[in-house]
């Protein structure tokens, strides 16, 4: 069992804001143990990283799209050749999450895009994977999407993904979990760094 005081120091020894660790401690003893998980321990020093490169250290909970249009590029490459491809959606988060998500992950509607951005410490994005996370959670995200946007909801639907997602056989390559968690290696030295921490301050 880990405790709402293991859980203030580890997060703060991996770098939260105090602040932060303060409110997210109890959530976390409540939610994150190792009986959620699969593989227990091994899950959570995997999960734990990724959910706090995802979220920007349990400090933002939905996606972030308010973006230049070089940066647009960077993220979407293949959508977005040129900055002036991407220049009607720079800064303008709703057009750009309906233009890059629209018509796939199960967003068939004007207005998915936006409505199912990512959400909740992993990030999970698509109306698809908000069906299955409610179905899991025994909630209606589909209809009340901003419910994982807090610390508990928020927790149990990142350990849902993971768990839905992520098979055992992949514990242990970073490269591995990024891709799955991101679709490619955008912030893999940061998980990196933050899972050799990991294991030191849960040992």
């Amino acid at each position: 069992m880990i405790s709402e005081t293991d859980w203030l120091r580890i997060l703060a020894e991996l770098g939260v804001r105090p602040f932060t660790a303060a409110k997210w401690a109890a959530p976390f003893a409540n939610a994150v143990q190792p009986a959620k998980f699969s593989a227990g321990m091994a899950d959570i020093v995997d999960w734990l990283p990724q959910i706090l490169h995802e979220c920007a250290m349990l400090e933002k909970l939905q996606e972030n799209l308010n973006y230049s249009a070089e940066r647009i590029c960077q993220v979407w490459p293949g959508r977005f050749q040129r900055e002036s491809d991407a220049a009607p959606y720079a800064r303008n988060p709703e057009a750009l999450a309906n233009k890059v998500y629209g018509g796939r992950m199960g967003n068939t509607e004007p207005g998915d895009g936006w409505l199912y951005r990512g959400r909740c410490p992993i990030m999970a994005t698509g109306k698809d994977a908000y069906i299955l996370l409610g179905d899991q959670m025994g909630q209606d995200l589909v209809g009340m999407p901003h419910l994982i946007e807090g610390p508990i909801y928020g927790l149990e639907a990142a350990i849902a993904w993971w768990e839905g997602r992520v098979p055992d056989s992949m514990l242990g390559s970073q490269v591995k979990l990024r891709r799955r968690v991101n679709g490619g290696l955008i912030g893999m030295d940061h998980c990196a760094n933050l899972a050799l921490l990991c294991r030191k301050v849960m040992a």
